[in-house]
């Protein structure tokens, strides 16, 4: 199994980003918003979206390494061909790791059907 991640697997201009939260279809979930949509690479994209609101630096930024970790390790969860745009809210804080992989999964899966 492939377990890198390399800048082709990210969204990285921010009209990528705007495309996908204005076209795509979107899932809450308690601590996270996930943005799908198809896109036209033969790949999945990930973007993370955690504002300052959030917490601190440090928070933020383990935040989204957790994030981009599952999304590297589980792409079986997913089709190829989606990008996803997560954006954490606030409470994200508070989740340990494992709670924020069940969470992401909960929802990875429900975007697959």
């Amino acid at each position: 199994m492939d377990e890198s991640y390399p800048g082709s697997y990210r969204l990285r201009k921010s009209r990528e980003y705007k495309l996908v939260r204005e076209m795509g279809c979107k899932y809450h979930t308690p601590h996270f918003v996930l943005l799908v949509y198809e896109n036209t690479q033969n790949n999945s994209r990930l973007g993370v979206t955690v504002s300052r609101k959030v917490g601190n630096a440090v928070q933020r930024n383990r935040i989204k390494r957790i994030i981009r970790e599952f999304f590297r390790k589980n792409k079986h969860l997913y089709p190829a061909t989606n990008d996803y745009s997560v954006i954490a809210k606030r409470s994200s804080v508070l989740l340990s790791s494992a709670k924020i992989y069940f969470e992401l999964s909960s929802v990875f899966l429900k975007t697959a059907r």
